[in-house]
């Protein structure tokens, strides 16, 4: 009698979904399979933090199982080449995707994040996508899968005026290099207080002024430490669900590039109420005698920034001469 017969490449998958389902469930982590539709995600896991909450900070996962995909190795790993339609989904897709390709000899399990990879300028024209035999997806810790979401080891605290007292607090160290994440907070206020803008320009601009206040002979000090401390007021900025930053695309610029991130990211409903809290401060220590009456002027007011004319000025010209170059290009086209 014949019956249909299971292939072993379904049991290859399911092997290689059981892993992820697995250690989802031993970190507690929230696993969802695609039911239905399944193109290139075979699931999402949701970030559930160590006290227990549901984050909404989530990953798509992409598995692919058996010893075929560990053929192409490399020095830190193995290359794995998507067809070009998931290539093109995955580095548009709106969630991290974690590609995990799962060893069924040995049972054991190395991921990426492939989204990440394909949005890395240096690494648009590879083929491949190299996933390192060092992220063993059993020893992973959650937060270092979810860190491209905005997940960090670092305390949410649940108090406005916490976050208040901590954006003050948090000052640098280093004696050149005088600035808070206070500063960086109110400084980037834009869009009629309903962004945040971020960019080298904000640092520079406030450790002067504030070097300047202090009667300060020495100029401001760049070095790794002040880098690590200005990056990590973004840290703070997500780990205290104050804007709505796009962290995976703030590496490219502070681990490919080496350098400080530019945007500008929507404050959330929490930073919105931050700002209020702020004028509510500023308004009772005015009331108290603590500061003067600053009119219509105020602590936590948006500022204006448009690109540098100097920047592009000298190719106002060349950039009309490119226009008018295509139009006769296209007019000889179409006459021969």
């Amino acid at each position: 009698m014949e019956l249909p017969k299971a292939g072993n490449s379904y049991r290859q998958e399911r092997r290689g979904i059981a892993a992820v389902q697995t250690y989802a469930a031993r970190t507690g982590q929230i696993w969802r399979e695609t039911g239905t539709g399944d193109v290139g995600i075979d699931g999402q896991i949701e970030f559930v933090s160590a006290e227990g909450f549901a984050t909404g900070r989530t990953v798509a996962v992409q598995v692919k199982a058996g010893p075929s995909f560990f053929k192409d190795r490399t020095e830190l790993g193995w290359k794995f080449y998507p067809e070009d339609k998931h290539k093109n989904y995955w580095e548009q897709f709106p969630l991290p995707v974690v590609l995990v390709l799962h060893d069924t000899d040995y049972g054991a399990s190395y991921w990426i994040d492939a989204r990440q990879s394909l949005r890395v300028p240096r690494r648009e024209a590879q083929a491949f996508i190299e996933v390192p035999k060092a992220n063993r997806l059993e020893v992973t810790d959650a937060t270092s899968l979810f860190e491209n979401t905005g997940v960090f080891n670092e305390r949410f605290l649940p108090a406005l005026e916490d976050v208040l007292d901590k954006l003050v607090a948090t000052t640098s160290t280093e004696g050149t290099f005088p600035l808070s994440y206070f500063d960086l907070f109110v400084h980037g206020l834009t869009k009629i207080c309903r962004s945040i803008y971020y960019g080298m320009d904000v640092v520079c601009n406030a450790v002067e002024y504030n070097l300047d206040a202090q009667g300060s002979e020495f100029g401001m000090g760049m070095g790794s430490m002040e880098h690590e401390f200005a990056f990590g007021f973004v840290r703070f900025l997500l780990a205290q669900n104050l804007a709505e930053v796009d962290y995976s695309d703030c590496l490219i610029d502070w681990i490919d590039r080496e350098m400080q991130p530019h945007f500008v990211a929507p404050l959330t409903s929490r930073g919105r109420a931050l700002v209020a809290l702020i004028h509510r401060r500023e308004a009772r220590m005015v009331a108290n005698g603590l500061m003067a009456d600053g009119g219509g002027l105020r602590v936590a007011q948006e500022a204006f920034f448009k690109i540098d004319l100097l920047s592009c000025f000298a190719r106002f010209p060349r950039i009309r001469e490119f226009q008018i170059a295509s139009g006769h290009e296209k007019s000889d086209d179409r006459s021969s």
